[in-house]
């Protein structure tokens, strides 16, 4: 790509972002904000060795988003704010025979273990064995002498990550770690297992719960000295799975951290938001992520024209409504176009965003982007 190229696209790429931001500022864009998480379908393309090499770096990366017309809002890559770091006389290895990588974590105390399987067909994995199946091993968030913010110079602040995206760290979604929940639940012990400790061992799990809170207050004071325009608690909630547990082990936690957000601007609070709709009226969540569409596409099993009903506030920023699933077969392009024209006509009028739920799949067809971004311009 030669130079005059690249700063056209970064240029494109700070005004689409622009864009996304000035509705977290109360403003209306000339034309609905328009983003898709493409992640999983580069996957599928490194794994059939169709990716464009060029992906890799920024300008690459910019300039796909740039050509199918979707704003560049935020990068894997640079996503989390923090990673574990453990003690000396803890260590970790991890042993990869063919698609399953088995990880242990040996401590003085004993080991734990658990196993991931990737499954190249789909260009993804998952956790086949958790680290902790039953109370005797309930306790990992012992094993962390704490969890510290990534790209932390000497001083503990975060500062420009180099590669990809570092001259537009600033306009990007940062996500601080998961809430004590969640990540016992997908990082340790599974869903499943972490349900049955929580109702066997519920002291002992909300000790780990308490531990792992305080671990993870450094992170959330090097986030709110960076100052990113917008964060993101990532808790991946499914309302199937943890409403029930929401207003007792989470909602505290995410008034606590909403009020650390502070915005270097007149002192308003900074846009953030969460995945898990009953959490946004109730902690004062600016923005809340659906991850549905009509027809139950993603597990909501609501019209288009009910969610800003079940958001329950009209200051909220609706962020969602098309299903990912809608970009693969047995989809054509007409089912998602009638989609696309009955999700612009129940949302017109009010704050909201217009994404991908949850992410493209490797199987998509990812000119669908480009033909959306060309409907919204019609509106």
């Amino acid at each position: 790509m030669v130079e005059k190229e690249a700063h056209s696209v970064k240029g494109e790429a700070y005004s689409m972002n622009n864009d996304f931001l000035n509705v977290f500022r109360g403003e209306k864009p000339k034309w609905p904000v328009w983003t898709a998480d493409i992640s999983y379908w580069m996957s599928g393309r490194r794994e059939d060795g169709t990716a464009d090499p060029a992906w890799a770096t920024e300008d690459g990366y910019l300039l796909l988003h740039h050509e199918l017309g979707i704003v560049p809002y935020y990068d894997y890559a640079h996503f989390w704010a923090g990673w574990p770091v453990y003690e000396p006389t803890v260590t970790l290895h991890t042993e990869t025979k063919g698609h399953r990588s088995r990880s242990t974590i040996r401590t003085p105390r004993g080991e734990l273990e658990s196993e991931t399987t990737y499954l190249p067909e789909s260009a993804c994995g998952a956790t086949t064995r958790p680290y902790v199946q039953n109370a005797g091993g309930s306790g990992p968030a012992a094993l962390h002498s704490g969890t510290l913010p990534t790209r932390a110079g000497q001083s503990g602040r975060l500062r420009n990550p180099p590669g990809r995206l570092g001259a537009l760290w600033r306009l990007l979604v940062a996500c601080p770690a998961r809430s004590p929940l969640p990540a016992f639940c997908y990082e340790w012990a599974g869903l499943e297992n972490a349900i049955m400790l929580l109702m066997d061992q519920e002291d002992k799990v909300r000790r780990i719960f308490s531990l792992i809170e305080a671990q993870q207050e450094p992170i959330l004071d090097a986030v709110c000295r960076l100052a990113p325009p917008v964060v993101h608690f990532a808790d991946n909630l499914s309302s199937d799975n943890f409403t029930s547990l929401y207003d007792e082990f989470m909602a505290p936690l995410h008034r606590h951290r909403l009020k650390k957000t502070p915005c270097r601007r007149r002192e308003s609070r900074r846009p953030s938001g969460r995945h898990h709709p009953r959490s946004a009226p109730q902690t004062g969540s600016r923005w809340i992520r659906f991850r549905g569409g009509a027809h139950a596409q993603a597990g909501w099993g609501r019209g288009l024209e009910e969610m800003r009903a079940v958001a329950g506030s009209d200051r909220l920023i609706l962020w969602g409504g098309v299903p990912g699933a809608m970009f693969a077969p047995p989809y054509t392009w007409a089912d998602m176009q009638a989609h696309m024209e009955r999700l612009l006509t129940s949302w017109g009028g009010t704050p909201f965003i217009i994404g991908v739920a949850d992410q493209i799949p490797p199987d998509g067809d990812i000119s669908f982007c480009k033909k959306i971004a060309a409907m919204i311009k019609e509106v």
